[in-house]
């Protein structure tokens, strides 16, 4: 036993004398760094210029960057792309090959092709953005060490242990970004053979490294990076990682020309024993990585490629090879952005106002390319340059900016032989200011207004009065005050100053379930859990008691029957929830049951909205009274999982009666979106409806008809009445004329009026 107690010693005093052993001086320490960039800048002022994009958290070292381009100090309408090198503390080849790329381009600044991308681009170059572990690591601290140097248990101390992993201090810069950060490991996590290596950091962009980054890109809008980084192990090496193919093989929407570039890429980097070039790989792990986030927040092509061989650290005579054989690569991607003897299928152009000239920053949407995930995809403030990065064939482009029309335009080809440049005009809408005050007979009320549509809104109406100011369109509105009946009412817009008074009636609690005691009143499918939020000081309903939710969940809640004849209408069902799953594929569904029918979807929720928000859905206005039953169900798939639904607050509440104050009512004629929609019609249910609302701007002989989408007259809902302004609703039971359920497809319904007619869009689902 002395013998292998004594074994065991001396290799952790070898381990420990490695980890204490410093690099060779041919490694850039971060001082050395700063002292080249700054001589670039000096060297080369009219192309070089550095800039302090951001600080570390716990020593407030600056990260630097350099920028290359002619008119350096400008922000020109140019295409940027962003070279990133050291995150993890240890893997310094990353410096290395950016240091390299950067003193190559400069002294060929006027050889081809370096002069293309000098005079047509910004190019961004970060030779590291975690300083504090490089300083670390170049000390001789912890040549091992991965993170950055946050004092995760607040004690003042930098608290590390020589060798791999059990460093209580630090995050895992690579886990911090937003989009699936959830995933990352947290504090002192216990799994794993790199214990705490890990660690996602405390929320999202909570470091000053991705922090930076974060920021420059919000400015910069890069069209391709690449983010350098090593194997410890070994096993990853010299290997090109793009965005991604996760398990049941669900891919970006971008896949194939990411796959292509990125297969490209790598082909052009020789290992440097020359054994063969880099293999590409679509990532796969769902844990807070930058190349996944840069790829969902602006479709930034961003690829982490793991450089160098199985020595994370190689001797300095490797080092040269390893920088010249990545710059290959890289350089691609500069000749790509402007399609320099490469591929040049791409989408470009300017977004601007049509009345002014002036440039917008206005979100660009490719249908075929759009998932619910993605961030917003947007051109440039200065410019309103967009660029996007598409495989050839042809798409349906969206343009859209509140406060502007819509813009669609269809059969936009890409090819692989030139850029498409879509120049692109907005028409803005007309200016509304609504306002007024929100009462209780004498007493004004504190209110939140919820404004739900393409631009949802929250507005706080304190002590009755209230002002939102907007542009012309179709609202749906809901105003919610505590202890009082909500007000929900949809309102065409069409420019100019609206005076909406509101008075709200007492509610009545029909029901209500805030769990905190059992679930004796609902009948109950799967497995639920309860949980606590200790800052709202109550109990909840969730999917899940531990991270994350199981796969192949199809669970269940549904409550007592309620019979309308005991109660007036209008009502509401009201909850607050918040949910967490993988987009589209997990599913939060609000279901109806009335009478003897099928389930019918009231509302789904799916993606990411990781706080308490109160949902208001409205019951069917019958004009006969019906049994109801609703049920809050979840579905997820085979693959992913995320940490799931919870909700709290169940109601069902109605009132005596909820009225405008019509004398300061200016109603417009309008249409609303049929409620819901689509429309869901199964051939077994009864009762099935959808609303269909409108207002009248004054007094006149009214139509509404549904029609095919062939023209055909389906059902004629109201003929030649002669109804009052203001406003109106009507329910369809998805029936034609001859009283037969219509088939699931496109279907119009019309309003006409004696000096309007508008038309609007339902889908029916049968």
């Amino acid at each position: 036993m002395k013998k292998i107690i004594g074994i065991l010693f001396v290799l952790s005093f070898v381990l420990s004398l490695f980890s204490q052993a410093t690099l060779d001086p041919r490694y850039h320490t971060y001082e050395e760094v700063i002292t080249e960039l700054n001589q670039y800048e000096q060297d080369y002022p009219d192309i070089a210029k550095v800039y302090v994009i951001g600080e570390t958290n716990t020593d407030h070292i600056p990260i630097y960057a350099l920028k290359i381009s002619d008119n350096v100090a400008t922000d020109e309408d140019e295409v940027a792309l962003m070279f990133a090198g050291q995150c993890h503390a240890e893997e310094v080849l990353g410096v290395e090959v950016v240091m390299y790329m950067i003193d190559d381009i400069l002294n060929h600044r006027y050889q081809t092709p370096y002069r293309y991308w000098i005079q047509n681009e910004e190019i961004w170059m970060i030779p590291t953005y975690n300083p504090e572990g490089l300083s670390v690591v170049m000390e001789g601290l912890d040549v091992t060490y991965r993170k950055n140097k946050t004092d995760t248990n607040n004690n003042g101390v930098f608290d590390y242990v020589p060798g791999q992993g059990n460093d209580l201090d630090g995050v895992d810069q690579n886990r911090n970004f937003a989009f699936n950060w959830v995933h990352g490991d947290t504090l002192y996590c216990p799994e794993g053979y790199e214990l705490y290596d890990y660690y996602r950091g405390p929320y999202p962009f909570s470091e000053g490294g991705p922090k930076a980054l974060k920021e420059l890109a919000e400015q910069q809008f890069f069209l391709f990076s690449i983010a350098w980084h090593s194997s410890r192990t070994g096993n990853h090496s010299q290997k090109l990682h793009y965005s991604f193919e996760w398990q049941g093989g669900k891919r970006c929407p971008d896949f194939n020309e990411n796959q292509a570039i990125g297969v490209h890429v790598a082909s052009l980097i020789e290992k440097f024993d020359g054994t063969g070039t880099y293999e590409p790989l679509p990532s796969i792990g769902r844990k807070g990585l930058a190349h996944d986030w840069f790829y969902q927040a602006f479709g930034t092509f961003q690829y982490e490629i793991e450089c160098g061989g199985s020595n994370i650290q190689p001797a300095a005579e490797i080092v040269d090879q390893v920088c010249a054989n990545n710059s290959v690569g890289a350089y691609y991607l500069l000749n790509r952005a402007i399609g320099y003897q490469t591929d040049r299928n791409m989408l470009t152009g300017h977004i601007t106002d049509s009345n002014t000239g002036e440039p917008l920053s206005a979100e660009i949407i490719v249908l075929e390319k759009n998932a619910s995930y993605f961030k917003p995809r947007m051109s440039d403030q200065l410019y309103g340059r967009f660029f996007r990065i598409l495989e050839p064939g042809i798409y349906t482009v969206k343009f859209r900016k509140k406060g502007y029309e819509d813009k669609i335009i269809e059969d936009v080809s890409i090819n692989a032989s030139s850029p498409t440049t879509l120049n692109v005009q907005l028409d803005p809408l007309p200016e509304v200011s609504v306002s007024g005050t929100i009462k209780a007979g004498a007493q004004y009320l504190n209110s939140t207004i919820y404004i739900l549509g393409d631009y949802p809104d929250t507005v706080y109406c304190s002590n009755g009065i209230y002002q939102i100011d907007t542009y012309q369109g179709d609202f749906h509105i809901i105003i919610d005050s505590e202890g009082f009946f909500p007000i929900e009412y949809n309102q065409y817009f069409e420019g100019g100053n609206y005076t909406h008074n509101f008075n709200m009636e007492d509610e009545n609690i029909i029901y209500e379930e805030d769990f905190e005691n059992d679930l004796s009143d609902w009948e109950v499918n799967g497995t639920w859990y309860f949980g606590y939020d200790s800052t709202l000081d109550t109990n909840y309903l969730s999917t899940t008691t531990g991270q994350f939710y199981e796969n192949n969940l199809d669970i269940s809640i549904t409550s007592p029957t309620f019979d309308t004849n005991n109660f007036s209408l209008p009502a509401f069902l009201e909850f607050t929830h918040k949910y967490h799953t993988e987009h589209d594929n997990d599913v939060c569904y609000i279901e109806a049951k009335i009478d003897d029918s099928d389930w019918q979807t009231l509302k789904t929720f799916s993606g990411v909205k990781d706080y308490w928000s109160k949902e208001f859905i409205s019951l069917p206005q019958d004009e006969n009274s019906y049994n109801i039953q609703f049920r809050f169900r979840f579905h997820s798939d085979e693959t992913l999982n995320d940490p799931g639904w919870s909700f709290d607050n169940i109601r069902i509440v109605n009132s005596a009666g909820t009225d405008f104050d019509n004398n300061a009512v200016i109603f417009n004629t309008s249409l609303s979106q049929n409620y819901p929609n689509p429309f869901y019609l199964s051939s077994n249910s009864k009762n099935q409806y959808t609303k269909i609302s409108f207002n009248l701007k004054s007094d006149s002989s009214t139509n509404l008809s549904v029609y095919n989408i062939k023209g055909q007259l389906v059902k004629t809902l109201i003929y030649k009445e002669n109804l009052k302004s203001g406003k109106h609703m009507i329910l369809w039971d998805g029936k034609n004329k001859e009283g037969k359920k219509v088939s699931t497809g496109v279907y119009f319904y019309k309003l006409d009026t004696a000096k309007k007619s508008i038309v609007k869009k339902m889908l029916v689902i049968k």
